[in-house]
């Protein structure tokens, strides 16, 4: 077994990126951590659970003026999209 060459404190933090719902791609860039599979073996190393695939389909729309202006802070489009239908359709 080669020795680790990622520190612990970024090991931490990838950990913590991870459980906060951060993409692998994010984390990579954050943590300068150049492999996905690094970022799984440390997961897997630590017991930290893989988050389950989201089976999904990319589908486009026009928006308002007004839902550009909403949507231009936030971090994760698709998922703030997806989260507002399921809050709505729980109204209906």
């Amino acid at each position: 077994m080669r020795p680790k060459s990622i520190s612990l404190d970024k090991e931490k933090q990838m950990i913590q990126l991870y459980l906060s719902g951060k993409k692998i791609k994010e984390i990579m860039t954050i943590t300068g951590i150049k492999s996905e599979q690094t970022i799984y073996r440390l997961l897997d190393e630590n017991n930290i659970p893989r988050r389950p695939k989201i089976e999904s389909k990319k589908v486009s729309f026009t928006a308002t003026k007004e839902v550009l202006s909403i949507l231009q802070d936030k971090e994760d489009i698709s998922m703030f999209i997806n989260n507002a239908i399921m809050a709505f359709n729980i109204f209906k």
